[in-house]
Parts: C-alpha cells; sequence; structure tokens
C-alpha cells in the first residue's frame, strides 16, 4: 500500500477544472515535487491536497484512507503546511508564530509542555533561526519569515510537509540550506515532501517524483531523471527563444544571429563565460575545437554559430582542424580562453599557430609566453573591450 496516493484527481474552482488526471503514489520519506510554469495549477493541486480548496473529483488517500475522513486536528497532525500565502500576526516574535506549529498537540488550555519548547528550539536550530527568535515577526525580512514559516512546519511534526515555493525569497545560502534540510528530514525522519518549486535545476537534485503541468494537463511524471529532459522543459514551458539544457541545469538567453567575425578556442570550461559575455554584446562567433564531453560544449551549441566539436577522449582529428582553420580564416579576431594544448587538446596549439600565419589578431587569456603575436588579457572585460575597437 502507498503511504500517500492520489488517484484520478481534478482540482479546480467550483466545476472549472484547473488540473484534472492527477495520479500521484508516493513512499514514506520521497520528495515530490511539482513543477510548471506560473498559473498551470501547482498552488492549486497543493491546496486541494490540504484542503483549501474542495476537490471536484477523484480520491486523496494517507496509507489507504482518505484525507476527508480526518479532523481537522488529526490532519493537522498528519500533515503540516507552508504556502506562499503571508501571515501577519500582530505583537507575535518568530518564536511563538513556530510555537503555533504544536497547537494540535496542545490540551484545551493551549499549554505548552517541555516536550513541546524541546520540539520549538530543535525546529528554530534546524533553519538556523536562533538569532530570529525574539525579533518581531512582522520586522523579518521575507526570506527570514520563510525560514520561520518552515520551522513552524518542522515542530509540527507531520509525517507529511507540503510547501509551496519554499526557496522564494531565499537567498542562494538560504535556498541550499533548506533543500539540504528537506533532505535530511525525508532521509532520517521518513517525512514524505510535497512541494512545488520554480528552480526547475533544484528539482533533479533533491526530487524522487516530479508530476510536469501543462495546460491543465500533466504533460508526465516519474522519476526526474527520466522526466525532465531538454525537450520536456521547452515544450511544457513554451520556449520560443534561448534554450535550458538540463544536462548542467543552465538557462542560455537566444543566440543573435549574426555573421560571426570571431573565433573562440574553448575547452574545459574556460570559454563559457566569453560565450555569454560575447553574446550580450550581439558579437557572433564561432567555437572550437571543444570535446563533446566539456562544459563548454554545450553553451557553444546554445550560442555560437557553428562549434567544431569532436568526440570526448579522442585526439582531435584532422578534420576538425581544418574547419577550424576555415572559419578562423573568415574572421578578424580569435580569442584565446587558456585550455591546455597539451595531449589531445594538441589541435588547439596548430590553430594559434594557423591565427597567426594568416594575421588574424589573437586576444588572449594564457597567463604563460607563448611563440606566437599575441595580446595577452588579465581579465575577460579588457579583451572584450579591445576586441569592440577592433570590430
Amino acid at each position: 500500500m502507498r503511504f500517500f496516493a492520489t488517484k484520478d484527481l481534478k482540482v479546480g474552482y467550483g466545476q472549472r477544472i484547473v488540473v484534472d488526471d492527477i495520479n500521484i503514489d508516493l513512499n514514506r520519506g520521497e520528495i515530490f515535487c511539482l513543477l510548471g510554469p506560473n498559473g498551470c495549477g501547482k498552488s492549486t493541486i497543493l491546496k486541494t491536497i490540504i484542503d483549501r480548496i474542495k476537490r471536484i473529483q477523484g480520491s486523496i488517500t494517507l496509507l489507504g484512507k482518505d484525507l476527508n475522513s480526518l479532523s481537522i486536528k488529526d490532519r493537522a497532525k498528519e500533515m503540516s503546511i507552508v504556502l506562499t500565502e503571508r501571515i501577519a500576526p500582530d505583537m507575535m516574535t518568530a518564536e511563538e508564530v513556530v510555537a503555533t506549529g504544536r497547537y494540535p498537540y496542545t490540551n484545551y488550555f493551549g499549554k505548552l509542555t517541555k516536550r513541546d519548547w524541546q520540539l520549538i528550539n530543535e525546529a528554530i536550530d534546524i533553519v538556523d533561526g536562533q538569532a530570529l527568535r525574539d525579533k518581531e515577526f512582522k520586522s523579518l525580512s521575507d526570506g527570514e519569515k520563510q525560514r520561520i514559516m518552515i520551522a513552524r512546519a518542522i515542530c509540527q511534526e507531520g509525517d507529511i510537509m507540503v510547501l509551496d515555493e519554499p526557496t522564494s525569497y531565499l537567498d542562494i545560502r538560504f535556498k541550499v540550506d533548506l533543500l539540504n534540510i528537506l533532505t535530511k528530514l525525508s532521509l532520517n525522519k521518513k517525512k514524505t515532501i510535497i512541494m512545488s518549486l520554480h528552480e526547475i535545476d533544484l528539482v533533479p537534485k533533491i526530487a524522487d517524483k516530479v508530476m510536469l503541468i501543462k495546460d491543465g494537463h500533466i504533460y508526465s511524471y516519474g522519476a526526474p531523471e527520466d522526466v525532465i529532459s531538454d525537450e520536456a522543459i521547452r515544450e511544457v514551458y513554451g520556449l520560443n527563444g534561448g534554450s535550458f539544457n538540463t544536462t548542467i541545469g543552465s538557462v542560455e538567453l537566444p543566440k543573435l544571429a549574426k555573421k560571426p567575425k570571431v573565433f573562440v578556442l574553448g575547452g574545459g570550461g574556460r570559454a563559457t563565460k566569453i560565450y555569454r559575455a560575447l553574446n550580450k554584446k550581439g558579437i557572433g562567433f564561432y567555437s572550437g575545437i571543444l570535446f563533446k564531453n566539456d562544459i563548454d560544449y554545450y553553451t557553444s551549441k546554445s550560442l555560437a554559430w557553428d562549434t567544431v566539436a569532436e568526440e570526448g577522449f579522442v585526439d582531435i582529428g584532422p578534420e576538425r582542424i581544418d574547419r577550424a582553420k576555415e572559419y578562423i580564416n573568415n574572421c578578424q579576431i580569435l580569442i584565446d580562453s587558456g585550455v591546455s594544448l597539451e595531449g589531445i587538446n594538441r589541435g588547439n596549439y596548430e590553430l594559434l599557430g594557423f591565427a597567426s600565419q594568416v594575421g588574424v589578431n589573437i586576444l588572449s587569456l594564457r597567463e604563460e609566453e607563448m611563440d606566437f603575436n599575441m595580446i595577452r588579457h588579465p581579465s575577460i572585460s579588457s579583451l572584450l573591450a579591445q576586441l569592440v575597437d577592433i570590430i
């Protein structure tokens, strides 16, 4: 029996269906992410699961028992919630807000026990919120409020945590910390996490299962390794320009289609920043010779006019060298990213020599001296400044 499941669930408002045929099956301790563009129905699904919105059709079960059969208090013991809606309690400290997570366990007088306070303190520690505990909640930044609300959900001790865009308003440090916290809750405490995220690149790093939503329908559901692909993201989000590379989690803006006057000698991850800087300036370029397993290759394929590429872990072949020379001969400038010229990269050494021979300007980020006629630069910005003057 699945720990948590929905079957043929239809969600929406009144009889207007927003998303239909939602079938989810989660084991205890799994992390599940909803992914899709704004307005696709992610929040509607979450609010239906927590009974903020009444389901139109279908079932939602916990260990085979329909959630509608639980009282509000019993549901609160099973499921803790963090939504994007901001609460604004008057005259409450952050600690007091966290303490409200223990409400389902208090007696008629609402008295907190020693164990309650122990759990409250542990939850505040988990989100690194000790410095916030005595501050008025309303005075906190959005990111600080989010951390306190996560602590409130943690101390509620539900087997299921439902979070709507929990990384919103968080800087990179707390975003990473939060996802690490959720992973540990999943692995160590067997919490089942149900959430929506906007950051496509983060989902494969944390989720056991993912659901892609497009135009009110489930585009695909399963393990992120099987579901998330370049094509799927392009279709679900309707990317008409630009691209998202699921291998490296990289978003690239549309390529500016201008005939190249520049050849970039890249590799080893040294040229990606150069590609993006050139594209920002509207400067078209060729790129090579890259190995297809090189990190620069993925960005070059998105932004370069053409990429001269070789299979991974082999010497650069003569055909690739000849093709690169043809491009260089039609360019005004070769940008040398400083890539290694030894071993299987020896072909790129030949390209530098060719550019020098045919009188193409070589602007280089290389630290070591070379026999070729080149102008060395300490940074990409200084290199680009001269490049703009030349072309």
